[in-house]
């Protein structure tokens, strides 16, 4: 380091210049525009919000009307089928059919004689010609 120290040369000061601005034009219009001017554009902005919302609600209102009245049409033609379907199922209904087919009541009925599932049961009786003999001797 040197004891010498030579002069500084003096520079003219440049004046300062303000930052430029890096905010859009219309944040500055914004600003300098009087309160009661924003206040009217902020009503009408939320008006505006409000009749979009209210508009919107009544498409889907009218979207459900739609859709009921559809599905009330649907279940009416679903009971009349089942209206129909039960009416051919009537007991009445297939009586007659059976009488009609000449499916009727019999007249006998034959009993199965019943046993016990561990009584053994004897060997089935052919009445054909059967030319094995039996494989099985009890």
């Amino acid at each position: 380091m040197s004891v010498i120290s030579f002069p500084r040369r003096a520079e003219p000061r440049r004046p300062v210049a303000r930052p430029v601005s890096t905010r859009p034009a219309s944040v500055q219009r914004w600003r300098g525009t009087p309160s009661s001017r924003k206040a009217a554009v902020i009503v009408v902005l939320a008006l505006s919000l409000s009749l979009a919302g209210s508009m919107i609600e009544a498409n889907r209102q009218i979207e459900i009307h739609t859709l009921q009245t559809q599905l009330l049409q649907e279940q009416s033609a679903y009971a009349v089928q089942v209206g129909s379907l039960t009416n051919l199922s009537a007991p009445s209904q297939i009586a007659t059919q059976a009488g009609a087919l000449h499916l009727v009541d019999p007249s006998t009925v034959t009993q199965i004689p019943s046993t016990s599932l561990d009584a053994p049961l004897p060997l089935p009786k052919f009445s054909g010609y059967a030319p094995a003999t039996s494989r099985t001797i009890r």
